[in-house]
């Protein structure tokens, strides 16, 4: 999906945005850093997901190795404390740390993350000079 179609999905969960957060490349999309993303995984408190489990049917055995709930074939959810949220907001939208998530795309190292990597770093960059 593109930036205009993340957008539209995000917007059409109709979730409060103190509660939750756009993760990896959803919010590498919003920063112009990525063309495309496969999917949307979002952050979300644990007072929202207790509701989203209602509200989206999410099936509690549906979690996966890294911890994430499939809401349908587009979004994915993990869940925190927002006490431990460490995110940021681009274009009116709460978004993970682009800092957080550089630092994790370095040390995974995969192949895949390497153009992440550099455009990230170019954008920390010129965002200090």
């Amino acid at each position: 999906m593109n930036r205009e179609q993340l957008i539209e999905l995000v917007d059409s969960l109709e979730l409060p945005k103190e509660e939750y957060y756009i993760l990896s490349s959803g919010c590498l999309l919003l920063y112009g850093l990525r063309e495309q993303a496969k999917d949307l995984d979002l952050c979300v408190s644990k007072e929202l997901f207790e509701s989203m489990i209602i509200t989206f049917g999410i099936d509690l055995s549906s979690k996966n190795d890294c911890g994430f709930y499939r809401l349908n074939d587009l979004v994915e959810v993990v869940v925190n404390s927002k006490q431990e949220f460490n995110r940021e907001f681009k274009d009116g939208y709460p978004v993970e740390s682009l800092q957080s998530i550089l630092e994790y795309k370095i040390n995974r190292n995969a192949p895949k993350d390497q153009v992440d990597i550099v455009n990230i770093q170019n954008y920390l960059n010129g965002l200090k000079k």
